[in-house]
């Protein structure tokens, strides 16, 4: 990781006073351990703390608690993506075409962080939901075209998981509602969300990036 902020800021294309300023910056976070390092340790204890506490209650069926740490988990999840896209956004410009390939690589991170991490916000939100007591008689987030005519062998039909996943992926990649329609407030600001993450990551991040390597190849 240390080698790869120094390629950053070394292959960047700035004075050398820029450069040497960043590097001297760097230097310092290093002789600092008490600074960054160890905010984005405790930030990664408490991923993965969260993570075990999901799984834990998982195998103990505690389907209550499980639905909160969910809810927890992804939360944190959310905020390190929309962090991850700011700081890919930051790192972009000025980069050579030898550093835009690694970057390329964290794009594509980022877009499948970006669908399973919405795939499991549509799943909660959605009824009959996964809570230890569905509501099966509540309103539907999302209006699936099985809900929205009689289809045979369709009657009793219920959205899965994969049927959310479905949903992230298209949003994702659409920016937009494709075969599903989102029927509250709350689903449409979280499809918002993910259409404007996906918007800056796929078309700006990963467009500068690519036209970056056009030009320095020729």
């Amino acid at each position: 990781m240390i080698c790869r902020v120094v390629d950053n800021i070394e292959d960047r294309a700035q004075p050398f006073a820029w450069k040497e300023q960043h590097f001297r910056e760097f230097h310092g976070l290093i002789e600092q351990p008490a600074s960054a390092p160890r905010i984005l340790a405790a930030w990664l204890v408490l991923r993965v703390a969260s993570l075990l506490a999901v799984i834990v209650l998982w195998i103990l069926n505690r389907k209550g608690d499980l639905f909160k740490a969910i809810v927890v988990f992804n939360g944190m999840l959310t905020l390190g993506l929309l962090a991850n896209m700011t700081a890919l956004i930051d790192v972009l410009f000025g980069l050579s075409s030898q550093a835009v390939k690694s970057l390329l690589v964290d794009v594509v991170l980022m877009a499948v962080s970006d669908i399973l991490i919405f795939s499991i916000w549509y799943w909660i939100i959605d009824p009959p939901g996964v809570e230890e007591n569905p509501h099966e008689d509540a309103p539907w987030e999302f209006l699936f075209p099985q809900r929205g005519s009689v289809l045979p062998h369709y009657e009793s039909w219920q959205p899965r998981y994969t049927d959310y996943l479905y949903l992230a992926f298209t949003t994702s990649f659409a920016f937009s509602p494709t075969d599903t329609l989102p029927l509250t407030r709350r689903a449409k600001m979280l499809m918002l969300l993910q259409s404007s993450i996906s918007l800056i990551t796929l078309t700006a991040i990963a467009g500068s990036a690519i036209n970056i390597l056009a030009s320095g190849s020729g």
